[in-house]
C-alpha cells in the first residue's frame, strides 16, 4: 500500500486545522451571544468554499487575488439583498480570513504563524464578546417620535424617557436619519438593562 502524497497530507492537516477554528468560531463564539443560527450556516460554507477556492489556485497562473476579487463579488451580489448587521458582516469576514489563513499554502509561510494567526483571529472576537455580554451592553435601534428631545441641553429628559419607555439604562446614543415631516428620528442606542 502506498504513502499519501505530501500534498493530500498536507491540505487534510490544513482542512482540519480550519474547520476546528470555524467550529471554535460558529459553535463557540457567535452562537454564544448572536441568536441568527441562519447565519451559521453561510459562515461554514463560505469558509469551506473560500478555502477551496484558494488551495485549488495555489498554482493557477492568474493568481488567488483574482479568484478572491471574483467571488468577492458574487458575495456582494448576494448579500446585498438583505440588510445585514455589522456584526454578522464581521463575523463572514472572519470566516473569509481564516480560510485564507489556513489555505494560502508558500514556503515563506511557516506553521507556527498560521497558528498564532488563527488563535489571534479566535481570541480577540472571544474578549470582546465576553466583555460586552459582562457589561450586559447590547446595541438597539429605535425610529424615536420626540424630535424636541434632540438638542444636548435636552439630554438628561431624552435619556429619562428612552429608560422610562424602554425599559434599558441608555449608555450612549447615536443620532441617526431625521425625518422632520414625521417626526421621527432614527437612534442607535448602546443600552444594558435597568437595575433592580
Amino acid at each position: 500500500m502506498s504513502a499519501l502524497p505530501a500534498e493530500l497530507v498536507d491540505l487534510a492537516i490544513r482542512l482540519a486545522a480550519d474547520l476546528v477554528c470555524m467550529t471554535i468560531l460558529v459553535r463557540g463564539i457567535y452562537l454564544r451571544y448572536h441568536a441568527a443560527a441562519e447565519f451559521a450556516f453561510a459562515h461554514m460554507m463560505l469558509n469551506l468554499v473560500t478555502f477551496a477556492l484558494v488551495w485549488l489556485m495555489h498554482g493557477a497562473e492568474f493568481g488567488v487575488g483574482v479568484g478572491l476579487g471574483l467571488f468577492a463579488i458574487f458575495g456582494i451580489l448576494r448579500y446585498r439583498t438583505q440588510a445585514l448587521k455589522i456584526v454578522d458582516l464581521t463575523y463572514l469576514f472572519m470566516a473569509i480570513g481564516l480560510a485564507l489563513i489556513n489555505g494560502l499554502q508558500s514556503e515563506t509561510i511557516h506553521l507556527g504563524e498560521i497558528v498564532l494567526l488563527d488563535l489571534v483571529v479566535l481570541a480577540l472576537p472571544a474578549f470582546m464578546e465576553w466583555r460586552a455580554a459582562a457589561a450586559r451592553e447590547q446595541t438597539v435601534n429605535v425610529i424615536y417620535d420626540r424630535v424636541d428631545l434632540l438638542p444636548p441641553a435636552q439630554r438628561a429628559e431624552l435619556l429619562e424617557d428612552l429608560r422610562l419607555r424602554l425599559g434599558l439604562e441608555c449608555v450612549k446614543i447615536s443620532v441617526g436619519e431625521v425625518d422632520l415631516l414625521r417626526e421621527t428620528v432614527r437612534l442607535t442606542l448602546l443600552v444594558r438593562p435597568k437595575g433592580p
